[in-house]
């Protein structure tokens, strides 16, 4: 069969033709994916997040939805199992997120030159914030609910709290974006699967890598890290030893015992030439708190300690070793607040005569039963690894953007989020994805706590003291930490 052959006219005519279509197939994509407030009109919160419930029409695919709302299709399936199940049916409603979690982008741009440590801010990265969010259990669309006004929300504190992570970090980071940082987000849901975690993290290629997570999934991405070379900073609660061993991974956050080493050195140095007083109990895990305050203690050159065998002597062994001449620090390590309340009910008759001072954990804070009176009596101090200050501009700006968002407050997960992830980019800033290497790294002041980062203990040693009764806006460590 010979080939066909056109005059110029016919040739013009065909390509003019072809031109005419691919203008119609545009404007017909195009019109596909224009989203209209008719798609928007119905909507449902869930958790304080805000969906769209979408009616499918005639020919629309899973592609062009999600190309409609901007939103990734695995995060409508995350929100949708029946399509998965069923497939996309006509008519059908489905829920659409009004805004997406799983990837959020800040001022994106391609980094077109190559990175130097000579102008870091210059560059842009990518920052994954992993967490435990288990949204494909906690979601699951029943169309028969649909019309219904009340929707219940069975979400677990654990997840509530993540979340609370993850919003923190996103505000911080746009902070960090006015500051100059050209950075993208990618939120990593883990559902504690780490075979999952791990193919999706392959995806994402990030440069550094937080997350609030623990245990075995936590010494994974530990490794993961060191394999790729990348930083991973622990935002999680006593996580130094899953990372010990980790060349890359480093946490923001000093453990338990940690900060109970940086009491015992806060107090010789707030109270010189005081005497320290600990508490031996039948207790292990209190008696180690106890050993790690006289260490710190020792190590600032406190005065002399004394151990009492509470199961021996009681209050009344505490206060008959209680010196008469000088300032008395007393270190109680445990968490029982029937216990501390005893004691401090005891020793509250002699806290002038004796001029006692009380060193607590962070856990009284928490305390529901314990008279107030009593910790202020007691001249009690607690320690912490945080410390908000609600006259600060920047706290009170992210306090303003959470409640206007979630009509709540933000709680302490929320701003370690916030922390965690302004350290790691106001380091990106200045040393590139390479800091923290050889020590090369800037302290951070954030909105929870201060960073100092000590490189071979692998964590943060930042505390905070203060009097909950007396000052509570008062953090007693800036006086000294600067010594």
């Amino acid at each position: 069969m010979g080939m066909m052959k056109f005059s110029k006219q016919q040739f013009i005519f065909v390509n003019c033709l072809m031109l005419v279509l691919v203008i119609m197939m545009t404007q017909k994509a195009h019109g596909q994916t224009q989203l209209t407030k008719k798609d928007t009109s119905e909507v449902r919160f869930i958790n304080s997040r805000k969906f769209f419930v979408y009616k499918v029409t005639k020919g629309e695919t899973l592609f062009s939805i999600a190309q409609k709302f901007k939103i990734p299709q695995q995060e409508i399936l995350d929100f949708n199992k029946n399509i998965s199940e069923q497939g996309l049916k006509n008519r059908s409603k489905i829920w659409i997120p009004a805004y997406s979690w799983l990837k959020n982008e800040i001022n994106p741009a391609k980094n077109d030159a190559e990175e130097t440590d000579k102008h870091p801010e210059k560059n842009f990265y990518k920052v994954t914030v992993i967490t435990t969010l288990n949204l494909p259990k906690l979601y699951y669309s029943n169309n028969s609910g649909l019309d219904s006004t009340f929707v219940d929300e069975p979400m677990d504190k654990d997840i509530s709290n993540n979340l609370s992570f993850v919003e923190g970090a996103l505000q911080s980071a746009n902070r960090l974006n006015s500051e100059g940082l050209k950075i993208h987000i990618d939120i990593l849901d883990s559902e504690q699967d780490t075979a999952r975690t791990l193919l999706k993290i392959k995806n994402l290629s990030p440069d550094i890598i937080i997350t609030n997570e623990s245990g075995t999934l936590l010494k994974f991405l530990a490794r993961y890290s060191d394999k790729k070379k990348i930083k991973l900073l622990s935002a999680g609660i006593n996580t130094t030893d899953y990372i010990k061993d980790s060349e890359n991974a480093y946490c923001i956050f000093p453990s338990s015992l940690t900060q109970c080493e940086e009491m015992g050195r806060f107090s010789a140095r707030y109270f010189p030439g005081s005497v320290a007083t600990t508490i031996r109990s039948i207790q292990p895990k209190e008696n180690e708190r106890s050993q790690f305050f006289r260490n710190g203690w020792k190590n600032a050159g406190g005065g002399k300690s004394i151990i009492i065998d509470y199961n021996k002597g009681g209050v009344k062994a505490i206060i008959d070793s209680l010196s008469t001449t000088k300032k008395n620090i007393i270190f109680l390590s445990s968490s029982n607040e029937d216990i501390i309340t005893t004691i401090l009910s005891g020793i509250k008759s002699v806290v002038d005569e004796k001029n006692i001072t009380v060193a607590g954990l962070p856990t009284w804070q928490y305390f529901e039963t314990i008279d107030q009176k009593l910790l202020d009596n007691c001249n009690v101090q607690i320690f912490s690894s945080g410390f908000i200050n609600y006259s600060n501009v920047f706290v009170e700006k992210f306090r303003k953007l959470y409640r206007d968002k979630f009509n709540s407050e933000p709680n302490e997960l929320a701003f370690q989020g916030y922390d965690a992830l302004y350290f790691a980019g106001k380091n990106l800033l200045k040393f590139g994805k390479r800091f923290i290497n050889n020590d090369k790294f800037i302290e951070v002041d954030g909105i929870y706590s201060e960073y100092d980062i000590d490189v071979e203990a692998k964590e943060n040693k930042v505390i905070h003291v203060f009097q909950p009764t007396k000052d509570a806006d008062i953090d007693l460590f800036k006086k000294i930490k600067k010594k």
